[in-house]
């Protein structure tokens, strides 16, 4: 990306593409793009914090383990289900792990 962050200068912004929103993890600013019309919001000013100022809200993408959500239920399937080919897991027992997994992921998107 050619553009700085305009609250710290920092030449390195993020672009979360899944949701729209390009960020610099330096400061925390954050702002949502609207892919079709170009229109911006600001979702989080960042900068530094003024004295007696709460500290400025960061954008973060939301993970599991380091792996996106979606990544982490696909892989906890996967290995869930050779858990049960290989040791020959009861079935109650992979529904579990499968709730488990899916909770996980529910709760952490």
């Amino acid at each position: 990306m050619d553009i700085p962050c305009p609250q710290c200068g920092n030449p390195n912004l993020q672009v979360d593409e899944a949701n729209s929103v390009v960020y610099c993890q330096k400061c925390g600013f954050a702002v949502k793009v609207d892919p079709k019309t170009g229109q911006v919001t600001p979702l989080s000013q960042g900068g530094g914090k003024a004295p007696g100022a709460a500290p400025p809200a960061v954008y973060r993408k939301k993970e599991i383990f380091g792996m996106d959500g979606l990544t982490f239920f696909m892989l906890g399937t996967a290995v869930a289900l050779l858990l049960a080919f290989v040791a020959n897991l009861d079935l109650t027992l992979l529904a579990g792990i499968e709730g488990v997994l899916f909770l996980l992921y529910w709760f952490n998107r």
